[in-house]
Parts: structure tokens; sequence; C-alpha cells
């Protein structure tokens, strides 16, 4: 009795001498003025600082209020992922008498629009000198690079795409093993010309050919810019830097890896066009490009380049949204930088359709895609394909935790911490990738069916209304003001040069 009373009073003399130690080193600290004028109740105040979004998160914010995803779009996501019942019950939650509601104009008689029952979504990409790709999905893996992600994330990514029929963007960080687990690739090539590089960071045509002798990559996208950052090039931190992902980019270990903002090939609509040109017979692919829009003019220019000379150019453009997501960025540029990627995509399809040049190219698009609603509204503003990331991140298990910069993340995904990797189950990720996928097309094309089309594609920007004050609606395209013409309609006309 005697030996435990001492002990708990050592114990409690420690605590107590414990913090007078940190109240007198609270007190000193000049360079946080609330820790010293508040020693010891200033950890309570971090303490709360630290778990408040947990908090909310889970407990006091709305299933609407969250951002990027919310509630309700996440337990959707999670949901198909587990092929759980993603179903409700009692009508919906969905508050379309708000401003910014969306809204699809089923028809009473449907599936007549587009001829009926059976039909089947397929894009040709390429004729420019190599062979064509043919897209039998809709939906892609949108860019996420080895080494933003793990490689149990990686691969795990390939093989739900794999299964699923997806085709998987690798992002600007080279082409890793990850990436060659069967799934059809697009290899993107970022402005740091990663994986595919010289030292001075100009493009190595051994190396590119290298990487596209792989049957697995069959395209490239030159990346011009990423819709979180634009006007910057990605950033990794050294902290994430391994040395496989050295080797794999072709860059030193102990250094951030920042792209420049731009390529150093050319910095015109001709200079791009030679320089696709090039790409494009050194690696015998159908060659793209991605870009995030800030105005008509850049786009016009590479519109009527492309009206003027049919045979060149790129084979398809990816329209990325500054509503897009990234592992590190500065906030002003992930905040304020790059128009939201339904009006940037309706911007790019009416301003190639003015051109004359719109059935010459393939339109992608991505930016915060992860419903039914936001894949099949994307297409219905004119894309031909939709790019989807960081919602296979909560099929792979995301929390949503905000910690992508940071290598700290929990569920294994956007670190290359050892003992956080070893969490991620790469078969049981993957399988949930797949499920996910598969139920993303299945319900935007049942959304398509309800619209009268056999294929999500089919759907028009007529088919869609916008509340745009209480009681009053106008078709998307009134909202974003341009788009694709719907039944019956001539559609808008073309802005000024």
């Amino acid at each position: 009795m005697r030996a435990s009373r001492t002990r708990r009073l050592a114990a409690g003399l420690a605590a107590v001498g414990a913090a007078g130690y940190l109240a007198v080193k609270d007190r000193q600290n000049t360079a946080q003025p609330i820790r010293a004028m508040y020693p010891l109740a200033y950890w309570g105040r971090r303490l709360a600082t630290e778990v408040g979004p947990l908090l909310r998160q889970y407990w006091f914010e709305s299933d609407e209020a969250e951002r990027p995803y919310n509630r309700t779009t996440r337990n959707w996501v999670y949901a198909s992922a587990r092929e759980r019942p993603n179903t409700i019950g009692f009508g919906a939650t969905y508050r379309s008498d708000e401003p910014g509601a969306v809204v699809f104009r089923p028809r009473t008689f449907t599936n007549t629009a587009a001829g009926g029952h059976g039909g089947r979504y397929r894009r040709s990409i390429g004729g420019r000198g190599t062979r064509t790709v043919e897209l039998d999905r809709w939906a892609y893996i949108s860019g996420m690079s080895y080494g933003a992600l793990s490689d149990p994330a990686v691969r795990a990514l390939n093989i739900g795409a794999r299964e699923a029929g997806c085709f998987q963007n690798t992002g600007e960080g080279g082409l890793a093993p990850g990436h060659l687990e069967g799934a059809k690739v697009i290899f993107q090539m970022g402005t740091a010309k990663y994986g595919v590089r010289n030292d001075d960071g100009t493009l190595n045509d051994d190396l590119l050919a290298e990487v596209t002798a792989h049957d697995e990559v069959q395209m490239v996208e030159i990346k011009l810019a990423q819709g979180a950052k634009p006007g910057k090039g990605g950033m990794l931190l050294k902290e994430k830097i391994t040395p496989e992902i050295a080797e794999i980019r072709k860059i030193p270990l102990g250094q951030d890896a920042l792209s420049p903002p731009g390529h150093a090939e050319f910095d015109d609509v001709d200079g791009l066009f030679d320089f696709i040109d090039h790409v494009r017979s050194v690696g015998g692919v159908p060659t793209g490009i991605k870009l995030v829009i800030g105005g008509e003019d850049e786009i016009r220019g590479i519109a009527r380049k492309m009206a003027a000379e049919p045979d060149r150019g790129p084979d398809f453009i990816t329209i990325d949204g500054g509503d897009g997501g990234t592992g590190a960025a500065p906030m002003v540029l992930a905040q304020h930088a790059g128009l939201p990627m339904r009006m940037a995509v309706a911007t790019a399809h009416q301003v190639l359709l003015a051109a004359g040049s719109r059935d010459d190219v393939a339109l992608f698009a991505s930016g915060r895609v992860a419903t039914p609603s936001d894949a099949a509204l994307t297409m219905a503003l004119g894309a031909d394909a939709v790019g989807v990331a960081r919602a296979n991140l909560l099929a792979l298990g995301c929390i949503q935790s905000l910690k992508c910069h940071t290598n700290t993340c929990p569920t294994g995904i956007a670190t290359q911490d050892e003992r956080r990797m070893k969490v991620l189950d790469v078969d049981a990720a993957a399988g949930r990738v797949t499920s996910y996928l598969r139920t993303l097309i299945e319900e935007t094309e049942l959304l398509g069916r309800s619209c009268g089309y056999t294929t999500p594609d089919q759907i028009q920007h007529g088919d869609v209304v916008v509340q745009v004050e209480p009681g009053r609606w106008e078709s998307a395209t009134t909202v974003v003001a341009i788009g694709r013409p719907g039944p019956g309609e001539s559609g808008p006309a073309p802005g000024p040069d």
C-alpha cells in the first residue's frame, strides 16, 4: 500500500514539475504571443485546432457542407466501391430549390432520341500518322503521379482500371512499374519531362521511345498546365522522393522536384504544334495536350490552326478545371486560378466547334468529378470522355484528411512512408476501384437512358437545367454561356474574334 502511494506521489510530482517547466518555456516564447500570455492553456487551443476539422467532418457539419467532396458524395463513392447499397429512401435530400441546383430533363418515351436500346460508347483517337486507339469506356483515371501517390496506390489504381476496362493516366511523374499491371495507359509528359528527360530537363527521344514501346502505353499527353496550379509546374517535396522515384523521374535525391511553369521547347501555338509533331513521330502513338482555360484566345488559336492544318495538332485535348485536385500547390493558385471545369470544357467545345475543328479532336475533361450527375453534365457541356482522380482515391480508402502534401497520409495512399504504405492492401483496394468505376459508368448510363439516349455522351446541354435564382431555371448553356446545342437548337453564336 505504501509503495503504491509513493509511486502515485512521484508521478504527481513529475507531472507538476513537467507542467511547471512547460509553463516557464511558454512564458519565454516571444515568437508566439498567445503562448506567452496563456501558458499551458495554449496547448488546449492547439489541440482543438488540430482535431477541430476531424470533429466537424464527422459530427458537426451537414452532409452537404464539406469541400472538396461533401459527405453525401463520399458516402456514395464508398458504398459503390464496396458493392454496398447506394440507393436512398424516402426521397431526395438534394436541394433542388437552391440556386446552382442542376436537374436533368428526362423523357416520357425514353430511348428514342438516339435509336433505342443497345447503344455502346466508342470513340476513336488518333489517325494523324499513328495507329488509332479505341476508347470503349468514357471514364478513365485522371493523372496522379507515382511519388505523389504510393506504389501500392498506383498499382491498385492500375489493376482496378484494368478490370473495369478503363485507361489510367500516369500523371507527370514518369512511367512506374505500378503502371504496368495490365491497364491501358496514357503517359503524361509534364514540363520537367520526368522519366524522359536529359539532365538539363529537355526531352530525351530515346527514353520517350522506350516508354512508348510498352504495349500498355497507348497515348502521350503533353501537360501544359494543371488545374490546381496553372502557371506553376508540379511540386514533389524531397521528403517524398525515394531512390526508386528519383530513378524513374531521372532526378537527384535530396532536393524538391519542382517542374518549370512551361516547356522550354516552345512558347506559342506554332511551337506547340511542332513539338506535338516531334513527340508523335518519336513515340508513334496518338498525342494530345492538357491545359487550363483562362480565356478563349489561346484555345481559339489552337482551334484555328487545327482547322487550317487538319493533319497536325493534338489528337485529344484534356481540359483540367481550376477546381481540380493536387498533391501540393500554393493556395492562391489552387483556390483562385483557372476557369472551373464545367465552364472551361464548354468554352473549349464551343470554340473548337466555331472554328470547324471539333470533329478532328477528342475532348477530355477532369476536375472534381465523382458522381454520375457530375460525369453526365460534363459530357452534356461537350466532353467526349471524363477523367476521375480524387474519387478513385476515395475508393482506395482516402478519408479526405487533406494531408496529401505532408507525407503523413493516414491511409497509405499519398505517402512514401514505408510503415504507412503497408496498411494499403493492393488487391482489396483494386477491387474497390473496379467496383466504383463500374458503378459510375452504369449509373451515368442509366441517367442517359432516362434522358432518352443510349450512351451518356449523347446527352446535350438542352437536357440540363440550372436554377439561377429561386423559381427561375435556365439551360446549362445559358448558365455557362456556351455549350453543345440541344435537340432542335442551333446553339449560341460564336463570340467575337
